[in-house]
């Protein structure tokens, strides 16, 4: 790339921000930045209401160690703290046949029979070794796919649901739920998935499995606390941000691209990298876009929910045992109804009534705090195969495509899609870290790995020490305060340390 190249990045979502961050941090005048974004703040999905002095995420709220390595990398470099969360889910819905199902996985048996009258229903137990049935039968599709690439790749999740046999409450208090409540859609569009699609998520994700689920994590001071800092870092690399301001057109110009801002402002730019929407991003390049883009853009399609944040428990399952992070409530007429549990999520103490986020609800809650509406990919066949396509349109005349729907449509996705789009655009070779491999203790290392935590939860009592596990869990023990700052991290890259540390340390003499 020339030096000094002009580049504008369109849209300042998790994409256009690693895009922008990637770009800036080059160094050597390699590129002047110029952020646009529509909204008054940066982040897009990542966006944190203060209610009464208490920051709440509305949107981007949890991620892990094993599916989510780029992110993490990304926030131990801006230096963003992390914090154990949790993923629950429980499924509160009337079924197609009449009568309700309603069960949880927070808190265990009395979770899973929060309706009694499960402990009595035989389909429901069926249900359940169906769960088990489903992980086998969705290992061997994938298999079978990745081994053999004729075999047809764009089969439905109907289909393959009907193909196997499952249950109507299967697909009704499990499966349909499950995706639902992921990818923010209605029930009756999720049997239209990309059967390979989704299966490969829930493998990627650990999904499949009941137990051994990696650990879920949030950010500690909530999702603005990293926004600030990536916002921080590009104005002290000189890159100009632009906040409320909405892009009209982008069209050539003298070998460039003229950026027409909806004020009538314009400028002009030699490369243009989009972070925003697929739809976004064709109606901004009106007549311009080319047969390919739009035949390759215009596969990717948007569910649109409109969100609460409130404190009406009505909203959340008939039984308190059922209380869940995710709560599946059903679909509406206007969406899937499900809503997350910020206190459980985002480690908030109880302060009365709780605070609580609901996707389409059937009803205007009790206690509004603010409403927000917002956009997320469907995982389509179609999408499925215009995501294979992509290669095809990007910087071929100077303009790179990125977004989260270019994966699976979460954070993730896109900010693989910013650094994919800005090291492209540099000249530079992909540096994304793969998934690491989930580190999986033996029952003697689990038993070492539980004396040594509790030896360490006992006896850090002046500043912090944290241990990461490669592709694992994080422990923290001690706080950092005004008397003590030190923090220390410890990666572990092998259970194995456990053992020796509890075979080797003496911890006995110690408890």
């Amino acid at each position: 790339m020339e030096e000094g190249m002009r580049v504008a990045v369109v849209g300042a979502g998790v994409s256009g921000l690693a895009a922008a961050h990637e770009l800036a941090r080059a160094g050597g005048g390699a590129a002047r930045v110029t952020v646009y974004e529509a909204e008054e703040s940066l982040g897009g999905h990542a966006r944190t209401a203060d209610v009464d002095g208490v920051p709440l995420d509305l949107g981007f709220m949890v991620f892990n160690r094993v599916t989510y390595p780029n992110m993490l990398e990304w926030f131990e470099e801006l230096g963003v703290e992390m914090e154990i969360s949790d993923m629950s889910l429980s499924v509160s819905t009337q079924l197609s046949g009449g009568g309700r199902c309603e069960w949880g996985s927070r808190n265990g048996l009395s979770g899973l029979l929060a309706q009694k009258s499960n402990a009595l229903r035989p389909a429901f137990w069926h249900m359940i070794r169906e769960i088990l049935k489903f992980k086998e039968d969705a290992l061997k599709y994938l298999e079978d796919h990745e081994s053999n690439p004729d075999l047809n790749r764009h089969e439905t999740l109907g289909q393959f649901i009907q193909t196997h046999g499952y249950s109507q409450l299967f697909q009704e208090a499990y499966l349909i739920p499950i995706c639902a409540s992921i990818w923010s859609c209605p029930s009756q569009g999720v049997l239209g998935f990309s059967a390979f699609f989704v299966l490969s998520f829930c493998r990627n994700h650990h999904l499949l499995q009941i137990f051994g689920r990696p650990q879920w994590l949030t950010v500690k001071g909530r999702s603005h606390t990293y926004v600030n800092k990536v916002r921080d870092e590009l104005e002290n690399m000189g890159c100009q941000i632009k906040t409320s301001c909405q892009v009209k057109s982008v069209s050539s110009f003298e070998g460039g691209y003229r950026v027409l801002e909806v004020g009538g402002s314009e400028e002009v730019y030699d490369k243009i990298i989009f972070g925003a929407h697929a739809p976004d991003v064709l109606r901004m390049l009106g007549d311009e876009a080319t047969h390919e883009e739009l035949r390759i853009l215009g596969a990717f399609q948007y569910v649109h929910s409109d969100i609460y944040l409130h404190r009406d428990d009505t909203l959340m399952p008939q039984n308190p045992s059922a209380w869940s992070a995710w709560n599946f409530l059903g679909t509406t007429s206007s969406g899937v109804s499900v809503t997350y549990w910020l206190n459980l999520l985002q480690n908030i103490e109880s302060t009365g009534r709780p605070f609580l986020v609901t996707l389409n609800p059937p009803h205007v809650p009790d206690h509004v705090v603010l409403k927000w509406n917002t956009g997320h990919p469907v995982p389509s066949v179609a999408a499925a195969k215009a995501s294979l396509e992509l290669q095809q349109i990007q910087g071929n005349r100077g303009i790179w495509f990125c977004g989260a729907y270019q994966g699976y449509g979460f954070h993730e996705d896109g900010l693989k899609a910013g650094k994919s789009a800005a090291q492209c655009l540099l000249g530079q070779k992909s540096s994304l870290l793969l998934n690491p491999k989930q580190m999986v203790p033996s029952w003697t290392e689990t038993g070492a790995r539980l004396l040594v935590t509790r030896f360490l939860n006992q006896y850090v009592t002046i500043g912090n020490m944290t241990i990461l596990e490669e592709g694992g869990t994080m422990f923290s023990f001690g706080e950092v305060d005004k008397k003590c700052l030190v923090k220390t991290v410890l990666r572990v890259h092998d259970p194995l340390f456990y053992w020796k540390v509890a075979t080797e340390a003496d911890l006995d003499s110690h408890c």
